[in-house]
């Protein structure tokens, strides 16, 4: 029902008199807001309806908020989360991505003077592991270029003294969710020689990797294709992946 109701007054052929403007009395428009809390928007990616009630009877356990939450479904597919307190939103945002019955929950924050049917829910964060980078090349220099390769990168997991080594490196990136997720990136080094790094995705809801990112799949598919990136060229002194080829 809302969402007809948006699609109807989008679609509006306004009057004259409809057209012109009015103006809120000085202290109505831009009184402090009377909606107290902390927001989500989200969204739910599925091909499959859902109940409302039992989508929320399972966050608020699963993100078990101190203060409580409210949920409430406000357009289409799109529903709003009310915190009462900035540390539970903020715990349940951190530990992104969320799934339920294996389906991706986009999730992003609305402040009280936004519109939430206008918040772009097509981006979401994800941990992700990069294998195949020498011990040398796991510097937040280069987490920072694959993760804006990736997405846009937020953060990569550093030790006390600012170094990250292992069998991996670890970082946090906004993904774009409609397009196809990377597996790998073929990196070239000023020697000429080529490596191929990986991608690994943490708490990964279903997903298509090589059609319209993420989705419902029903079925178990197998690739023999790897999407990758154009090759990447390592300056010296700098790290991997500064200059495209």
């Amino acid at each position: 029902m809302t969402s007809d109701l948006v699609q109807l007054g989008s679609s509006l052929s306004l009057t004259e008199e409809e057209d012109t403007a009015v103006v809120f009395p000085t202290g109505v428009w831009h009184a402090e807001p009377v909606v107290s809390g902390f927001f989500v928007v989200g969204r739910l990616v599925s091909s499959k309806s859902f109940l409302p009630e039992a989508l929320f009877s399972t966050l608020k356990k699963a993100f078990n908020p101190v203060r409580g939450m409210e949920a409430k479904m406000i357009e289409g597919d799109r529903f709003c989360l009310k915190f009462f307190h900035t540390l539970d939103r903020d715990r349940v945002l951190q530990r992104s991505p969320w799934a339920y019955e294996k389906n991706l929950l986009v999730l992003a924050p609305v402040d009280s003077a936004e519109d939430p049917s206008l918040i772009d829910l097509n981006f979401c964060d994800f941990h992700i592991h990069i294998f195949g980078l020498p011990l040398g090349k796991m510097t937040k220099e280069v987490a920072t270029f694959i993760g804006n390769k990736l997405g846009r990168f937020l953060d990569v997991d550093l030790d006390g003294n600012g170094d990250a080594w292992g069998s991996s490196l670890r970082i946090r990136a906004i993904i774009d969710i409609t397009k196809p997720l990377r597996r790998a990136l073929k990196i070239r080094t000023v020697f000429g020689d080529d490596h191929l790094i990986t991608f690994t995705y943490e708490r990964l809801p279903n997903f298509c990797y090589l059609c319209v990112g993420v989705t419902q799949i029903s079925v178990k598919l197998s690739f023999k294709k790897v999407l990758l990136t154009p090759v990447i060229t390592l300056l010296s002194g700098i790290g991997f992946g500064l200059l495209l080829l």
